[in-house]
């Protein structure tokens, strides 16, 4: 449940930083094919990112002996807000809700587009598929099809309404726009999700502008084109030949192309995916030995007398029943889960370099290493008759009624 609401956070979080490096570096760029990875690779960089489990390890001291102790399970029968929904509930419902109805609404526009062809007359011109509508829409194309309207058939200007569209099909435009519309749908609620879908579809209109430029010479009477066209139904999943119609695209059309070493504008997107990698995606392995499962024989290497609690499991088992306290805070958002503590039991039965090597949730981990900080000194263990140090790994595992 819990990873169902922070995994869409978190890829939300990586979008936020590599759509700011973009607006901060690659906005105002005529690198428009650059412009068009970039800001897919941003959004799928961002899915993988906290998908990923990175071991590495951080030099924390490791003893020569290791154990797992049984698990220590953690109840409140009181976890359940008087209504019978816990806040993670809600939260869920409400991210469902929302997922519902962005998804109606995708499918709705994918249905509308195939029905429209279906009521057009289909002719094939210079090896494209044109969709003659009877409807009043501004000129687009989706997948292999442009749509127009098919009193545009007589238009002095069609070539260009044609060459426009045939870019954006030539160049898959409209796979970029099913695709972030799904991320659209997963991340709803973060504002830049959208506004990574509305700059890739002005990047398309960039270069298909661009195109034209290359096949014949910008001029007046391509940007009157374009304001003309600009009235007319447009569908939102479709590659308006109008689309984004704004000062800035005219002014980009005869904008002065940038540099080649300007690309190297976007060089800190290396060290920013880096670090959200390391946030992200790196865990500490230090004690990866003793929190492997305990089939593994190789993992675990134990002492002649393993170290114990004063008075043995049951007495420690009884001393972390006693002393936790679940989190009102995690009880209300209905967060659960299996914390592992892992700590070094010394020669002289102190207990050191307490540490979290299986997170939940920053509660009940802060929760378990309290408890377990508390511990009294525990008798050490012992190898061919001397004290030794043995790390142990405590599984407290924090369930709700």
């Amino acid at each position: 449940m819990a990873e169902m609401i922070i995994y869409p956070i978190k890829v939300s979080i990586c979008m936020i930083l590599l759509y700011g490096l973009y607006l901060l570096a690659l906005n105002k760029e005529t690198h428009f094919r650059f412009n068009r990875i970039y800001l897919l690779f941003a959004v799928i960089i961002s899915l993988i990112i906290p998908l990923l489990n990175i071991p590495f390890y951080s030099g924390n001291k490791t003893t020569g002996f290791a154990a797992i102790l049984q698990t220590v399970q953690i109840s409140d029968k009181l976890s359940m807000v008087k209504n019978g929904m816990s806040s993670a509930g809600f939260i869920k419902i409400i991210y469902l809700s929302g997922l519902i109805l962005f998804s109606t609404r995708f499918i709705i526009r994918l249905i509308s587009i195939v029905l429209m062809r279906r009521q057009c007359k289909i002719e094939k011109r210079k090896g494209q598929y044109i969709a003659l509508c009877k409807k009043d829409i501004a000129p687009f194309s989706f997948f292999h099809t442009i749509f127009i309207n098919e009193k545009t058939i007589v238009d002095e200007q069609l070539d260009k309404i044609i060459m426009h569209e045939t870019i954006h099909v030539n160049q898959l435009h409209s796979l970029d726009i099913i695709f972030t519309e799904i991320i659209c749908l997963l991340t709803w609620f973060n504002p830049v999700s959208w506004m990574i879908k509305y700059a890739l579809k002005e990047t398309h209109e960039y270069l298909a502008d661009s195109g034209v430029s290359e096949q014949t010479p910008l001029s007046a009477e391509y940007f009157l084109l374009l304001i003309r066209n600009a009235i007319g139904v447009q569908l939102g999943l479709a590659n308006n030949f109008n689309k984004s119609l704004t000062l800035k695209r005219l002014n980009m059309m005869k904008k002065p192309r940038s540099g080649r070493l300007s690309i190297l504008k976007a060089l800190p997107v290396v060290p920013l995916i880096a670090l959200l990698f390391f946030v992200f995606s790196c865990t500490d392995s230090s004690s990866k030995k003793s929190a492997a499962p305990l089939t593994d024989e190789k993992t675990i290497v134990k002492a002649d007398k393993m170290p114990e609690f004063p008075g043995g499991q049951e007495a420690m088992t009884k001393f972390i029943i006693d002393n936790v306290k679940y989190p009102e805070a995690a009880k209300k958002a209905g967060i659960q889960g299996k914390v592992l503590v892992t700590f070094n039991v010394t020669k002289t039965g102190k207990i050191e370099e307490i540490r979290i090597t299986q997170k939940v949730n920053e509660l009940l981990d802060k929760e378990a290493l309290r408890v377990v900080s508390a511990m009294p000194n525990w008798i050490p263990g012992v190898n061919k008759g001397a004290p030794v140090d043995v790390e142990i790994t405590l599984p407290i595992a924090f369930k709700l009624a």
